[in-house]
């Protein structure tokens, strides 16, 4: 009798169903295999966000459950079709940066998300450029060049990622100057005009300049949030100009004097080195 209960206990306990997989395992899986199941996709429906960037095809059911997350990150995909950009829409923050191209259509549909990345575009056409502004968070990181009139239709952008452009006339400037927060980090060198165009945005990453004039310096003073990470060094009258600026990103500098220092230490949020900040601190602690 002994014999036969602990026979029903072994082939009951060979009988135990798997145990489901964790959400981290899914996206494991899904991200290996470049690959993901209808069931896989409602399971994770259930997060707030998914980065799933090997997933390299989806189905519009799939698409449909992936588009209940908060953000979702598909960077592995090469295309999409007109109804699975209709449906990921619905995402509040939406990354696709393996597309290097969408229909216009797309571009409507996709302007409904709140922050949308697509920076393996390196050009857009004047209407998808109009239908893009309607997003808040726009990155368009792979352009290497817009036309005047995009210039213009890309400006009603909350915050706009173009950090691709090395170099842009005084139109886009002007154009560009009323996003609230404008990035354009490709840029190594701009104009003073330029300088007074783009010192009306509310915060301005230029961290790709090497250098800057005082009168740009002074000009910029103006921006509440200002980026300038690509300068290694700058001036005492520079200094004394951008103590206006409420934050203000100087990670490249390699050295400071003591006045440099003094003025600097008068900006609320500096981002400074780790190697300068003592200095900084000496002065603001004065």
């Amino acid at each position: 009798m002994k014999r036969f209960l602990v026979l029903i206990v072994v082939v009951l306990v060979g009988c135990e169903e798997p145990k489901p997989l964790s959400t981290g395992e899914i996206i494991k899986q899904v991200n290996a295999s470049g690959k993901i199941t209808d069931a896989q996709a409602e399971s994770l429906s259930k997060v707030s966000g998914l980065q799933l960037n090997g997933l390299t095809s989806i189905t519009d059911e799939q698409a449909e459950s992936l588009s209940k997350v908060n953000y979702l990150f598909l960077n592995g995909l090469t295309s999409i079709t007109d109804q699975q950009a209709k449906i990921l829409s619905r995402v509040n923050d939406l990354c696709l940066n393996g597309l290097t191209s969408i229909t216009d259509q797309q571009a409507e549909s996709l302007s409904k998300v709140s922050g949308l990345q697509l920076n393996g575009f390196n050009s857009i056409t004047d209407e998808q450029a109009e239908s893009l502004s309607k997003v808040s968070g726009l990155f368009l990181n792979g352009l290497n060049s817009i036309t005047e009139e995009q210039a213009e239709s890309l400006s009603k952008a909350q915050y706009l990622y173009l950090s691709g452009l090395t170099s842009i006339n005084d139109a886009q400037a002007e154009s560009l100057s009323k996003v609230n927060y404008l990035f354009l980090n490709g840029l190594t060198s701009i104009t003073d005009q330029q300088a007074e165009s783009l010192g009306k945005a509310k915060g301005l990453f230029l961290n790709g300049l090497t250098s800057l004039t005082d009168k740009q310096a002074e000009i910029l003073s103006k921006v509440e949030d200002l980026g300038l990470d690509g300068l290694t060094s700058i001036t005492d009258a520079q200094a004394e100009s951008l103590t206006t600026v409420r934050y203000f990103h100087l990670s490249g500098l390699t050295s400071i004097n003591d006045a440099q220092a003094e003025s600097l230490s008068k900006v609320s949020e500096l981002y400074i080195s780790e190697a300068l900040q003592p200095l900084i601190d000496k002065y603001k602690n004065q």
